[in-house]
């Protein structure tokens, strides 16, 4: 009987560790529909011009790769570049964002989108129909998920204005 209790005390030791050393389970839906939440009201906030409410899906440490254009690694660039964007009255107000896929890690820290986004610009030929294709790559920082990498391809340039 001595033997039993000493064995039993190191089966529930090494259970209760096995226990603690797992990670917690994350409902990648649940993190996903988040994303996708994020998207539209990021969509949202273009279509109204919000550049206050369009920075605050940004990482403070965001880097935004789009063609042409140099990189943009800090949130003033990012923010500059937008600022200029939204001012051009040749853009109009018909922004409309298409999410193709939303992929959350199974540890629910990182996320990324994939999709196009279509606007419409007024050019010397005419008005132009201008199609993104996007991946923005999510971190959650603080319980939030915030972009940290955004990278647009335009599927064809603009005529020079």
């Amino acid at each position: 009987m001595p033997i039993k209790k000493p064995f039993a005390l190191c089966a529930f030791v090494c259970l209760s560790l096995i226990g603690c050393t797992q990670t917690p389970h994350v409902d990648t839906r649940a993190e996903a529909d988040a994303v996708r939440s994020i998207d539209a009201q990021w969509a949202s906030a273009i279509k109204a011009k919000d550049l206050d409410k369009i920075m605050g899906f940004f990482a403070p440490d965001a880097v935004a790769i789009d063609a042409n254009v140099p990189i943009r690694t800090d949130q003033q660039s990012i923010r500059k570049a937008y600022q200029t964007w939204l001012a051009d009255t040749a853009v109009s107000g018909s922004f409309t964002s298409i999410l193709d896929a939303v992929e959350v890690s199974a540890s629910g820290d990182i996320a990324y989108t994939r999709g196009i986004n279509r606007c419409s610009e007024t050019t010397p030929e005419g008005r132009v129909e201008q199609v993104q294709k996007f991946v923005t790559i999510y971190k959650k920082i603080g319980g939030k998920w915030k972009a940290v990498v955004d990278i647009g391809a335009a599927d064809k340039p603009l005529p020079l204005r």
